[in-house]
């Protein structure tokens, strides 16, 4: 039986954190009322101005959800949990303001999403479980890895060919349809190893390449990043890179424990930056590709989602997982069935998120069951990766975060590669991926060194001098955190005997 510890210390974000991310909501509001809605409202987006009594009921949930929020990121899965914030929970409540037919489905989609993240976010409240994880040196995993990552790339390079080049913005759609129509002339497991390198393979190898300084390892996993885009045209894998390597500089940079403040005032300033720069350059390219598509497409989705599934017949994964044991009444899956029905193109495909996913296809049964498998994926997750290099698994999970905002669990799971993910995480060996550091001048003691001690967490921390049995070693602080030094500690940062 796996033996229970003590809780984590998750505490909550605060007051100034919620301020931040209070603002913003505000900045998606304007973004959309002087920038989006006017060139894009035929997509759904109203040309309305703001109801404020829609705004004051609002409110409450929004604040809610986000005082959910971790502060902490040393749990991995909280880059999921705060994507999903930012990308679904807080688009869907600005929404309803521009929004003139406050039906059913509107309120629907508010309250399930909203319960369903805070009950989500009840994995910070109990305590983590230790699971035995295996033993594996860095000698034998990371050559194992790099035989993984060859072994997709010459799945892919067989199937696609090795066509390497950098592709233009212009021709990201004329690939991207190239590639969905060979979708019948290659097998699943080659379309399969794509998204694994590109999600996940390459990722993790940025993420050890910049946190290490190994700096082939990141120009390699780069390099396959922009090789998938050339054979795909997927814009998700271009900013693969980018996304990767913030997150290994916010966590290098930033207090781990209080990171959830920086996000906050990151994207409270961003979104108005971007909103306020096409404003006053009288475009829209920035916010549509940063704002629109990327966070207020999503909350459109779920509402047609939410508002097509409401009176006609749910999925029951008839068009997938159960398809040998349900009759499914449609042509095509959800999202290209909304794409056919709201925007008039089957093949369009409305991707939204797990939660409109899961109402399409159980309703809310569907919802707060999905939630609840996520939370246990997300649990184990956070068990295994305890000891890792700080900063490592979050970027391993970095793309599965992204792409739960916005497709369906069960394929963000199989096909994106997050549970590829979690197995390539839960096997990492403890303490590699920090650069080497040498040790700490040790003090002498009667004409000598003392002997140093073992690291006993296996987290990769430094040694920490042992002492002579005679003297008493440092005692903890009461929380545990960091031990008290014994004596005033010198300059040079060591601990040395009175």
């Amino acid at each position: 039986m796996p033996r229970r510890q003590a809780p984590p210390d998750a505490p909550r974000i605060g007051r100034n954190g919620v301020i931040w991310l209070a603002v913003y909501a505000v900045g998606l509001a304007v973004c959309h009322y002087f920038v989006i809605a006017p060139p894009f409202a035929y997509l759904g987006f109203e040309k309305v101005p703001p109801n404020p009594l829609v705004a004051l009921v609002m409110i409450p949930t929004y604040v809610l959800c986000a005082r959910r929020l971790p502060v902490s990121w040393e749990r991995p899965s909280a880059i999921v949990y705060w994507m999903l914030f930012l990308i679904v929970v807080a688009p869907i409540h600005v929404l309803p303001m521009f929004t003139t037919d406050l039906s059913t489905p509107v309120w629907l989609m508010v309250g399930a999403v909203a319960l369903a993240f805070w009950l989500l976010g009840g994995i910070y409240s109990v305590p983590l479980v230790s699971l035995p994880r295996p033993v594996i040196s860095p000698r034998l995993y990371w050559p194992a890895y790099c035989l993984v990552w060859l072994g997709l790339l010459a799945v892919v390079i067989g199937y696609y060919g090795l066509q390497f080049r950098l592709v233009s913005l212009s021709e990201i759609y004329a690939i991207r349809d190239t590639y969905r129509e060979s979708f019948d002339q290659v097998p699943k497991f080659a379309r399969y190893a794509i998204p694994w390198l590109g999600n996940v393979v390459a990722p993790i190898a940025i993420a050890r390449g910049l946190m290490t300084r190994r700096w082939s390892w990141a120009l390699l996993g780069v390099a396959t990043e922009l090789f998938l885009v050339s054979i795909t045209g997927f814009k998700q894998l271009l900013f693969s890179s980018i996304l990767v390597a913030g997150v290994v500089i916010l966590v290098k940079t930033s207090d781990i424990r209080r990171i959830g403040y920086r996000v906050a005032a990151l994207v409270g300033c961003g979104v108005f930056a971007v909103t306020t720069y096409d404003f006053v350059t009288n475009g829209f390219s920035l916010s549509s590709i940063l704002v629109r598509r990327l966070v207020l497409t999503t909350a459109i989705n779920t509402k047609y989602h939410f508002e097509f599934f409401l009176d006609n017949p749910k999925a029951h994964l008839g068009y997938g997982l159960l398809a040998r044991w349900v009759d499914y009444p449609y042509d095509l899956s959800p999202a290209f069935l909304i794409g056919q029905v709201y925007y008039g193109n089957p093949e369009t495909s409305a991707n939204a998120n797990i939660w409109a996913d899961a109402y399409a296809n159980f309703g809310l049964i569907g919802v707060f069951a999905f939630t609840g498998i996520l939370a246990l994926v997300l649990r184990f997750i956070d068990s295994v990766a305890r000891g890792l290099p700080t900063g490592l698994a979050i970027a391993a999970l970095a793309q599965s975060a992204f792409s739960l905002s916005n497709t369906a669990m069960l394929t963000v799971f199989l096909t994106h590669g997050m549970l590829l993910a979690v197995v390539l995480v839960y096997l990492m060996p403890l303490g590699d991926g920090q650069p080497k550091r040498p040790p700490p001048l040790q003090p002498r003691h009667q004409g000598g060194r003392q002997p140093v001690a073992p690291d006993r967490a296996g987290d990769g921390d430094l040694p920490r001098p042992a002492g002579p049995t005679s003297v008493p070693a440092p005692a903890e602080s009461p929380d545990g955190a960091s031990p008290m030094p014994a004596a005033r500690p010198e300059n040079s940062g060591s601990e040395r005997q009175p």
